[in-house]
């Protein structure tokens, strides 16, 4: 009898060893940081921030510029300033403050274990120069792809968390 289970329990695992991994994928409500989303007008981070310390032109693409909204210099939020049906449009956020949080309670400070716990694997990592990141993509239709990255220090805990499409605005 152990040795037909055996046989049984080894072609269970051969099948799922072949099997294709799935992304965790994340519903597109958890790209959420201290209140913003991406696709938000930026006048939402006006209201809940107020007045940032710094409002830059970062870069132009022809037709618009993408801003650089800063609130003492841990919350950075990216948007388009002109374009057709873009203007305001919030893209990304950066937060390297330590008291806020994303909308499923993770923050910067917090280990690598505790992110795991909270959005589960990620669907892709990366080795830095000095730590790791974590990206988890949005499953939703309208904002397919759409990343939410946690960078951690050589030590596991988050250094940044980053909600949308920052690589663009580089």
């Amino acid at each position: 009898m152990k040795k037909y289970l055996l046989s049984f329990l080894l072609m269970i695992s051969s099948f799922l060893c072949i099997m294709p991994t799935a992304m965790a994928r994340i519903p597109y409500s958890y790209l959420n940081i201290g209140g913003l989303t991406p696709d938000q007008q930026i006048g939402s981070a006006y209201y809940v921030y107020g007045r940032p310390t710094a409002n830059l032109a970062v870069r132009n693409c022809g037709d618009f510029y993408i801003n650089e909204a800063t609130y003492n210099s841990e919350l950075m939020v990216y948007y388009i300033n002109g374009g057709w049906n873009e203007n305001g449009r919030i893209r990304a956020i950066v937060c390297s403050e330590d008291n806020i949080a994303t909308n499923m309670g993770v923050k910067v400070g917090m280990t690598k274990d505790t992110v795991w716990q909270v959005y589960g694997d990620p669907d892709r990592r990366f080795a830095e120069t000095d730590g790791s990141s974590w990206c988890y993509l949005s499953s939703s239709t309208d904002h397919p792809n759409m990343p939410l990255y946690f960078f951690f220090d050589d030590k596991d805990v988050i250094d940044t968390i980053v909600v949308g499409d920052i690589g663009y605005y580089y």
